[in-house]
């Protein structure tokens, strides 16, 4: 709907007015995830392709590569 467009908009305004103020705080986004960045290039190489209940232990937090 319109609203929802406005709303994506006014969004995508204030991230790009964030990052005029604060380019560090956008480069280290995101910051209230119970993980950091994603490791993807780890991702590729050792791809998890069905679930286990040891691999439900192992997705706790692990080390962020974009935190400071």
């Amino acid at each position: 709907t319109k609203q929802t467009l406005d709303a994506f908009v006014a969004a995508l305004a204030a991230i790009k007015e964030e990052a005029a103020r604060e380019p560090q705080l956008l480069k280290t986004a995101p910051h209230l995830t119970r993980l950091g960045r994603l490791d993807e290039a780890r991702a590729a190489r050792r791809p998890r392709l069905r679930w286990t209940a040891d691999s439900a232990a192992d997705s706790g937090p692990g080390p962020s590569t974009g935190s400071p």
